[in-house]
């Protein structure tokens, strides 16, 4: 069995535009106890990282959707995919993220807000009529 591991620590620091990184050397002796706790200590940063990546992904995966399936949704499917957009950016609220990151949710965002408003659009299309006509009755009964 190994008794002793290497192992490197990146710490990494942003500050706007700035940022400072560092990687730290360890070296350890294992016993099985150390080696339990060392990997749930792996098991927890990792999970952290896919944490914040979670809602990037849901993101994605709507953007995605509504891409692909935009002309079939119905006012029901419309409600349910803003539905989702609003619990996204919620989850995302959470977390910290890169400027990258930042960029990458933003496209993402605007594609969907764009599909959103295209379907707001074509959905008024059909009451123009019926708002001119609306507003013809009611100022024949003001004469």
């Amino acid at each position: 069995m190994m008794d002793k591991a290497k192992f490197y620590v990146d710490f990494c620091f942003e500050a706007g535009d700035a940022g400072l990184c560092h990687r730290y050397w360890y070296e350890i002796e294992f016993s099985k106890v150390k080696l339990v706790a060392m990997l749930l200590l792996c098991l927890f940063l990792f999970s952290c990282s896919v944490g914040k990546q979670n809602p990037i992904n849901q993101l994605e995966k709507l953007t995605e959707d509504i891409r692909e399936h935009h002309e079939e949704y119905s006012t029901a499917d419309w409600k349910e995919a803003y539905a989702r957009y609003e619990q996204i950016a919620a989850d995302m609220e959470n977390y910290q993220y890169t400027n990258e990151e930042v960029e990458k949710i933003g496209k993402l965002e605007g594609e969907c807000v764009g599909y959103f408003m295209k379907s707001a659009v074509k959905s008024l299309d059909g009451l123009e009529s019926e708002i001119k006509g609306f507003f013809e009755g009611f100022n024949n009964s003001m004469e």
